[in-house]
């Protein structure tokens, strides 16, 4: 097989799935661990792909940025599907930080119905008023600027407010995540908040459904770190996930 050949075919797996490893590429096609390198580096200087270590990656997109009443009708049963899955990372009496947005939502509802008792942190009013009422919750609402689009707050009160606090967990909800890029965002001031929640925490889940892998947003919120455990739906590919175990990052994935 000739390598034009072969680079097409490599470029289809990819669009297909997202990702490929370098381990499958030789098994698929028979060729000597150099020969694969050598075409993704051609790939890549062609800007079909992005080389990460063990693999390449689709080259990627920029998430559109979309206001929460919108994301809140987008992917619903992948939101419920990560949400439980987050389930087996919370016990009962835990100290957590919530992030705003349509994840937090889905997120907010599970731990209402599943759990008796929980301190909970949020700059999310959509957060706040789905735990608020339930009688065993501590919810403390980082308070200060309004923004009406993400139904949250922000600014230097909120930020006061965490750099006083220490937390057990953190969940994060980016709009984008990728090996190349990191773990994106776009709104300047919730970003800040989100890095604020983060220093908080001694551990951070970040919960994305699979729509926003290797995508890239406006601004990067963080590395996409191995010491950080990353909560998704099963329709993340099964080469993405390959790719990452790869890279040694934790994808725990939700659903059937």
């Amino acid at each position: 097989m000739f390598a034009k050949e072969r680079q097409n075919i490599i470029f289809s797996m990819i669009k297909d799935n997202g990702a490929v490893t370098t381990a499958r590429l030789v098994e698929s096609f028979g060729v000597s661990i150099e020969t694969i390198r050598r075409d993704l580096l051609q790939m890549e200087q062609q800007g079909q792909l992005l080389r990460v270590h063990g693999g390449a990656v689709e080259k990627g997109t920029m998430k559109v940025c979309l206001e929460l009443k919108e994301r809140n009708k987008e992917y619903g049963v992948q939101k419920q599907n990560l949400s439980s899955k987050a389930m087996e990372f919370i016990q009962e009496g835990d100290v957590i930080c919530i992030d705003e947005g349509s994840t937090a939502i889905s997120l907010s509802e599970a731990l209402r119905e599943r759990f008796t008792k929980l301190t909970v942190v949020t700059h999310s009013l959509d957060v706040f008023n789905i735990l608020c009422n339930h009688r065993e919750f501590e919810v403390i609402l980082c308070g200060g600027h309004f923004m009406r689009t993400e139904n949250a707050f922000f600014g230097p009160l909120v930020l006061d407010t965490l750099n006083t606090l220490h937390v057990k967990k953190a969940f994060i909800f980016p709009s984008a995540v990728s090996l190349e890029y990191g773990i994106c965002d776009f709104h300047q001031d919730l970003y800040q908040v989100q890095n604020a929640m983060i220093k908080a925490a001694d551990e951070i889940y970040i919960l994305a459904d699979s729509s926003k892998f290797e995508r890239n947003a406006l601004l990067k919120l963080d590395d996409m770190k191995d010491t950080y455990s990353y909560i998704t739906d099963s329709d993340l590919p099964e080469e993405l996930r390959s790719l990452y175990k790869e890279n040694n990052i934790k994808i725990y994935t939700g659903g059937i």
